[in-house]
């Protein structure tokens, strides 16, 4: 079955969201592993949406914000419970990437 581009960054930021959720855990057993493992996933997406440069800073807040609150939902085997946050997430990153 094929995805829309739609489908795919939701996908990527949930897989994100679950990723972070592991990384802040660490963090807060002062494992200290949020710079050693950092995948990518926002660059990729900034990528695939065609973030402008000058959109780039308020996207990656805007996206930070999302990955700060993943730690908000239960820990789960699938993150499915991340999946409204991924499309919320991804909903506000459409409308920094269109304002002006």
């Amino acid at each position: 079955m094929n995805m829309t581009s739609d489908e795919l960054i939701i996908e990527l930021i949930l897989q994100d969201l679950k990723h972070n959720q592991l990384i802040l855990g660490l963090d807060r057993l002062n494992l200290d592993a949020g710079f050693c493992h950092y995948l990518g996933i926002l660059d990729l997406i900034q990528r695939i949406m065609g973030v402008s440069e000058d959109k780039v800073d308020e996207f990656s807040a805007t996206y930070m914000g999302a990955m700060n609150r993943c730690l908000d939902f239960p820990i789960s085997r699938s993150g499915e419970e991340l999946r409204p946050l991924a499309r919320e997430c991804y909903s506000l990153l459409k409308d920094k990437k269109v304002k002006k």
